[in-house]
């Protein structure tokens, strides 16, 4: 695959995957793979498997429900795609077990996905833990 199209998969995950969005899921279903491997910022351990990062993307979001997403910039070579991005939401619900603050936060990131045959087989993501729990006053 080009590297054009690596990043309308990228996109496309971050756009219409994001989970604030209706039917999120069945864009995974379609964009991920089977076996995908997750690396993220505040876990020991990859999450590994469709379902299993399904069901940790949605607990993500049930923290902060309405949080918006904005894509600074993205970049790809040969498999490989990362795009930076800021998020800005309340924490209306539960997010890594610590109950709603009602406090906005506002962090930076990115997302780098290594993408094989038209779907995501690995993904890394990484912001800054210390700073959103310093805003919802957690740490």
């Amino acid at each position: 695959m080009s590297t054009e199209q690596n990043k309308a998969i990228a996109m496309k995950l971050a756009t219409d995957g994001w989970g604030t969005v209706s039917g999120w899921s069945k864009i995974w279903d379609e964009l991920v793979a089977e076996e995908v491997v997750r690396h993220f910022c505040s876990t020991n351990q990859p999450i590994v498997g469709l379902e299993a990062n399904k069901k940790f993307e949605a607990s993500l979001f049930e923290g902060f429900p309405e949080i918006k997403q904005t894509i600074t910039a993205i970049v790809a070579e040969a498999d490989k795609v990362v795009y930076f991005h800021s998020l800005k939401g309340m924490h209306s619900g539960t997010f890594m077990d610590i109950p709603p603050t009602g406090k906005w936060a506002k962090t930076t990131g990115f997302t780098m996905l290594r993408i094989a045959h038209s779907q995501v087989e690995e993904m890394w993501y990484e912001t800054n833990l210390l700073e959103l729990m310093q805003q919802l006053g957690v740490a």
